[in-house]
C-alpha cells in the first residue's frame, strides 16, 4: 500500500508541476518539480523516508530515457567529436574528482581526503536528464550541443568507477589502481562492444518479426519498451558498462536499415507518442524524488548539528565556484585545441557569441540524481573523521552543490544563449505564417454559410439575409486560428500587428456571439427541435440540445478539415511566391499534417 501511495503522490506531483510550471515561466520544470517533491516530503511522512538508489535509478529511469535518446541522436555528429567527448567524459571528470575534493578536504579538514575526492567524483557525472531538456531548448552551437550530449551519455562511468575506488580506500584503507583500471576498461569497451552486438540482436529481432508478418504497432512499441531493461540487466550480469551498452544500442539500431511501410510508419507514430509521455514521466519522477530527499538530508545542516550553518553554506558555495570554474577552463582550452586544429586564428574565440556558448555550457553541466544517490551510499562513519558524520555532512553538501548549479543552468544558460524556439523564426517568417492565418480565417468567413451544420436552403436563407458568420462552430474554428495568430503578433512586424489584432478582435466578438448566433437560428427555424420532428417552437427539450450540441462538434470537424485544406494552399502559393522559404513552408506544412492526422 505504501509503494502505491507513493506511486500516486510522484504521478501527481508531475501533473501538479506541469500546470505550476506554466505559471512561472521563469523557472524551469525540473526546479518546479524538485519544489513538489520537496513539499511532499515536507508534509508527507512515509514517501519522505524512501531512498534514492543508485542502482535503480539507472535502470528505471536512465536506461529507457538514455536509449530513447540515443535512437534519435546524430551519430555522425557524436563520432566526429569522439575525442572531444572523451576528453570531457574523462579528462573533465579527473580534473573535477581532483579539484573539488581537494578543495573540500582543505575547507573541511575533518572529512578525510578520500571520502573528498569520492565527493569529487560524484560531482563528475552530469545530470543527463536536465542536459538534454536544456540542449533541446537553447541553442548552444552545433559542436557544443554535441559535445553536452556525448558528455551525458558517458560521463557516468568515470564518475562512478572514480567514486567507487575512493570509498573504498576510505573504509579499508586498500587502493588498487591495477582494479580500477581493470573496472573502467570493462565499463567503457566493454559497455561499448556489448552495446553494438545488442543493437545490432535488437534489430534482427525485430526485423524477423515484421518479416513474419507481424505488424502490429502495439508489439513493437512494447518490445522497444522493454530493450532497454533486458539490454541494461543483461550486461550488468556480464559486468560492463550497462548504461553505456543501452547507449550504444540506441545508436546502433538507428543506423540499421529499416524497411518503411504504412505499418511501419503507424508503429514509429505511436512509438514517438509513447516514449513522449514516458520521458515526462520518468523526467519528472528522477526530480520529484530528488526533491523529496532534500528536507530530510538537508534538515541536519540547518539544525546545526553539522557543525555552523552559515559555515557549511559558505562551503558549499565554494564547491560549487570550484566545479563550474575548472568546467569552464577546460571548455575553453577545448575550444582553443579546436580552432587550432581548424587552423582559425585564436581571436574568433574572444567574440561575444564564442564567450556565451562556452559559459552557457559550463552552466548546463548541472548535477542531480546520480550525483545525490552516488553520495547517499557514503558508509555512517569512516576511519579518521573522528565524531564528524561523513555521511550526513557529505550528503547535505552534495545536495547544497545540486540545487546551486540546477539554479544556475536556470537562470544563466536563457540569459547567455538564445530559446530555439525564439531564434528559429525570423520576422520575415512570423509575418509570413501570420498573413497564412489571416487567409484562412477569411476563407472560413467567407464559407460560413456553406460548411457545418447549417447547409442546403437553410444557408441560403440566412445568406440571402446575413452575409457574416451564421453558426457557433464557424465562430470557433475561427477563434482557434485567432489564438495562434494572437501568439505570433508581439514579434510580428508593425503592420502585420495591426492588422492580425482587427482580425483577432473580430473572431473574439463572434466567439462571445455563439450563444446570439444559436438563438438566432432557432428563431429562424432551422433546428429542429427533436429527431422525431417536433415543432420548432416548442420548449427546447434535453434530447434536442444534445442532438444540436453533437451536430455542433461534427460541424467543428468538419469546417477544421476544410480549413486545414485551405492552409495547406495557401503555403504552397506564398511558397511558390518567394514569401516563404522552402524550409520553412516545409515546417508549416508538417504542421499542418499533424493536425490533419489528429483530425
Amino acid at each position: 500500500m505504501e509503494a502505491l501511495e507513493l506511486v500516486l503522490f510522484l504521478m501527481a506531483a508531475i501533473v501538479a508541476s506541469g500546470i505550476v510550471g506554466r505559471f512561472l515561466p521563469a523557472l524551469s520544470l525540473p526546479l518546479v518539480q524538485i519544489a513538489m517533491g520537496a513539499l511532499i516530503g515536507v508534509l508527507v511522512v512515509a514517501p519522505a523516508e524512501t531512498d534514492l538508489d543508485a542502482e535503480l535509478l539507472l535502470i528505471l529511469f536512465i536506461a529507457p530515457l538514455h536509449f530513447n535518446e540515443s535512437r534519435h541522436a546524430d551519430s555522425g555528429a557524436l563520432w566526429g567529436s569522439r575525442w572531444g567527448i572523451a576528453s570531457l567524459s574523462i579528462g573533465l571528470v579527473v580534473a573535477t574528482t581532483a579539484v573539488v575534493g581537494f578543495s573540500l578536504h582543505a575547507l573541511l579538514p575533518a572529512v578525510p581526503l578520500a571520502a573528498a575526492i569520492a565527493l569529487g567524483a560524484a560531482m563528475g557525472s552530469t545530470d543527463a536528464v536536465a542536459v538534454t531538456e536544456l540542449s533541446k531548448d537553447f541553442r548552444f552551437g552545433k559542436r557544443h550541443e554535441t559535445l553536452l550530449a556525448g558528455e551525458a551519455f558517458f560521463n557516468d562511468v568515470t564518475g562512478t568507477v572514480v567514486f567507487r575506488t575512493a570509498i573504498a580506500f576510505a573504509a579499508t584503507g586498500a587502493l588498487s589502481l591495477a582494479h580500477a583500471g581493470e573496472e573502467f576498461a570493462l565499463d567503457l569497451f566493454g559497455g561499448l562492444f556489448g552495446g553494438a552486438v545488442s543493437g545490432l540482436l535488437a534489430w534482427a529481432l525485430m526485423e524477423f518479426i515484421r518479416r513474419r508478418g507481424i505488424d502490429s504497432p502495439n508489439l513493437h512499441v512494447t518490445l522497444e519498451l522493454l530493450l532497454p531493461f533486458v539490454i541494461y540487466l543483461t550486461c550488468k550480469q556480464l559486468h560492463i558498462g550497462a548504461v553505456i551498452a543501452v547507449v550504444v544500442a540506441g545508436m546502433t539500431m538507428s543506423l540499421l536499415p529499416h524497411r518503411h511501410t504504412l505499418q511501419t510508419a503507424r508503429q514509429r507514430m505511436q512509438s514517438k507518442g509513447v516514449w513522449d509521455t514516458l520521458g515526462f514521466i520518468l523526467n519528472g519522477i528522477i526530480f520529484v524524488l530528488l526533491g523529496m530527499q532534500l528536507p530530510r538530508i538537508l534538515q541536519p545542516a540547518a539544525d546545526g548539528g553539522l557543525g555552523d550553518p552559515a559555515q557549511l553554506f559558505g562551503i558549499i558555495l565554494a564547491l560549487t565556484v570550484a566545479l563550474e570554474a575548472v568546467r569552464f577552463v577546460w571548455i575553453a582550452g577545448m575550444d582553443v585545441v579546436d580552432c587550432l586544429h581548424r587552423k582559425r586564428p585564436l581571436r574568433t574565440l574572444c567574440k561575444g557569441k564564442h564567450v556565451r556558448s562556452a559559459l552557457a555550457m559550463t552552466f548546463a553541466g548541472s548535477k542531480g540524481g546520480i550525483t545525490l544517490s552516488l553520495m547517499l551510499t557514503v558508509p555512517s562513519t569512516l576511519p579518521g573523521a573522528g565524531a564528524l558524520p561523513v555521511h550526513d555532512t557529505l550528503a547535505s553538501i552534495t545536495s547544497g552543490v545540486v540545487l546551486c548549479t540546477l539554479l544556475l543552468a536556470n537562470f544563466a544558460v536563457p540569459a547567455l544563449v538564445p530559446h530555439k524556439a525564439a531564434s528559429r523564426r525570423t520576422r520575415k517568417q512570423v509575418d509570413a505564417e501570420a498573413r497564412v492565418i489571416m487567409q484562412v480565417i477569411e476563407s472560413i468567413k467567407e464559407d460560413a454559410h456553406l460548411t457545418g451544420s447549417v447547409t442546403g436552403s437553410a444557408a441560403a436563407r440566412v445568406a440571402a439575409g446575413n452575409d457574416a458568420v451564421d453558426e457557433p462552430a464557424t465562430a470557433i474554428v475561427m477563434k482557434r486560428y485567432a489564438d495562434q495568430l494572437q501568439d505570433l503578433l508581439p514579434v510580428a512586424s508593425k503592420d502585420i500587428a495591426v492588422q492580425g489584432r482587427a482580425v483577432v478582435a473580430e473572431c473574439g466578438e463572434l466567439y462571445d456571439r455563439i450563444e446570439e448566433i444559436d438563438a438566432e437560428l432557432r428563431e429562424a427555424g432551422l433546428y429542429a427541435n427533436d429527431a422525431d420532428g417536433s415543432d420548432a417552437d416548442d420548449p427546447p427539450s434535453l434530447t434536442a440540445h444534445f442532438r444540436v450540441l453533437k451536430e455542433t462538434y461534427a460541424a467543428v470537424e468538419s469546417i477544421q478539415a476544410q480549413a486545414l485544406s485551405r492552409e495547406l494552399e495557401y503555403v504552397k502559393r506564398m511558397a511558390e511566391g518567394g514569401e516563404i522559404d522552402p524550409k520553412h513552408a516545409k515546417e508549416l506544412r508538417n504542421d499542418v499534417y499533424i493536425q490533419q492526422l489528429a483530425l
